[in-house]
């Protein structure tokens, strides 16, 4: 299992990003450097990509606000 973190965006590791969109759905297979989310903190957004193959299970929602560096995904 493969942890896919929320990045650290700011100069402030305390401030929290928002997950704005999940570009590929749970529970669906995924492919090694494949964009699967958009994230944003105080409006500087970034694309995540997964760095292995394998079937992508969610921690977060789209929409929720997340710590920078938390799990927001796992790659089986």
């Amino acid at each position: 299992m493969t942890e896919i973190l929320f990045p650290l965006m700011s100069g402030d590791p305390d401030e929290p990003g928002v997950l704005l969109e999940w570009r590929a759905p749970h529970g669906s297979q995924v492919a090694a450097y494949q964009v699967i989310a958009e994230v944003t903190v105080d409006k500087f957004d970034a694309e995540i990509n997964t760095p292995v193959a394998g079937t992508l299970s969610w921690v977060v929602a789209a929409g929720d606000e997340v710590r920078q560096g938390a799990v927001i995904a796992t790659v089986d």
